[in-house]
Formats: C-alpha cells, sequence, structure tokens
C-alpha cells in the first residue's frame, strides 16, 4: 500500500503493522470460533439427545414387555398354588379312601367271563377308640376309620357261577395289590333275581379294607 505526499506529489509506501491488523481481525474471528464451537456442540448435544430417546423408548417398551410377562407370571403363579392347594386336599382325601382306579382294574381283569359285576358299594365307619397307656393309667383316644368294599356280581346258570365266583375271590386274595388294601375277601350272600328281564343268580362278596388311624 501507498500513502500520497500532497506536498511532493509523490506516492510513498504505507508501513504495514502486523501487529495492528492481527488486532484488527480478532473481533471478526471472536465470533466466527464461537458459532464454530456452538455449531459443533450443538451437533454432539443433538445427537446425544437422539441416542438417549432411542435409549429411553427401547427401556419403556422393555418396561412394558415386563409388566406384561410378570402379569402373566403372576396369574400363572396363581394357578399353580390354586392347583398345589387342591393336589393337597385331594391327597389328604385320598389317606381316607382306596386308591379306586388300580382296584378296579385289578376287579375287573380277575373277573372270568361267565359272571360280571352288578354293583360296587363303599361303606365307612369312622369311630373312636380309647388306648390304655402301658406305662401309665392315662387313656387316649384315637380314630379309627373301618371300610368295606361290598361286590355284588351276577351270573345267569348257577352251575357255571357258583364255580366263577368261588374263583374269583381266590384271585383276588392271590392279588398282591387288593393284599396291601383288603384284610378279607369272602362271599357273603347268594340270592335269585333278575338281570334286563333274565333269571339271573346274584352274589355279594364283602371285601375289608386296612383300618386307618
Amino acid at each position: 500500500m501507498f500513502s500520497i505526499d500532497l506536498l511532493k506529489g509523490k506516492g510513498l509506501p504505507q508501513t504495514f503493522d502486523v501487529k495492528t491488523s492481527v488486532l484488527k481481525t480478532v473481533p471478526i474471528l471472536i465470533p466466527l470460533l464461537a458459532i464454530t464451537v456452538f455449531a459443533a456442540s450443538y451437533q454432539r448435544d443433538r445427537a446425544m439427545l437422539n441416542n438417549q430417546q432411542q435409549t429411553l423408548k427401547s427401556n419403556q417398551q422393555q418396561i412394558e414387555q415386563y409388566t406384561k410377562d410378570m402379569a402373566e407370571y403372576n396369574r400363572v403363579n396363581t394357578q399353580i398354588k390354586g392347583m398345589e392347594k387342591c393336589l393337597k386336599d385331594i391327597s389328604k382325601a385320598l389317606s381316607y379312601r382306596i386308591q379306586v382306579s388300580d382296584v378296579l382294574v385289578e376287579l375287573v381283569q380277575s373277573l372270568p367271563d361267565s359272571i360280571f359285576i352288578y354293583e360296587i358299594k363303599l361303606d365307612r365307619n369312622a369311630q373312636r377308640i380309647k388306648d390304655q397307656q402301658e406305662d401309665s393309667a392315662e387313656v387316649k383316644q384315637r380314630l379309627v376309620v373301618r371300610r368295606q368294599m361290598q361286590l355284588v356280581v351276577c351270573g345267569y346258570d348257577a352251575e357255571q357261577s357258583d364255580a366263577a365266583v368261588q374263583d374269583y375271590v381266590n384271585k383276588l386274595e392271590q392279588s398282591p395289590l387288593l393284599s396291601e388294601i383288603f384284610v378279607e375277601i369272602k362271599p357273603s350272600a347268594r340270592q335269585q333275581g333278575e338281570v334286563d328281564g333274565r333269571p339271573a343268580i346274584y352274589y355279594e362278596i364283602d371285601c375289608v379294607l386296612q383300618e386307618q388311624g
């Protein structure tokens, strides 16, 4: 750059001050740098915000799923507890009853072809019995349950039926399963009757079960 000397009419070179020039540009650079830093910070914060929003959305979805799973877990757990209580009640009830399914299978499988089961009756009698203690004069009471099952079988031919019933009783007495349940199996009655309009013979078989105390 040049300066003009009006008296001499000549162009003189103007002195260039670097320090002054730098100072003049500083006010312009500072806003530019500030804007650049702000823009970078804004982009970074915006990216972090988007990331946090995605994480929050994912967590909310997981919470909703876990809530549904927990509700389903509570429902199933309630059912399980109800079933456990039911099974306990059934197990407790079975302690006062025979195992019907196994006994019926054994009764049917041992049945001869010439006779058939007409009726099954089950009688249960509970009473308290006094027990004298051996080492003292104290008398205690205990509950004893006596049960008896009565089988009513029928046959149409007297000669065949009589022999078939005796054979049937023998098979029942020799059964390992029934020997653990019954203490006595014996015929108790025989009488004439009709079944489906045909003359028939009824046989009553008493099966005394183990006492329960």
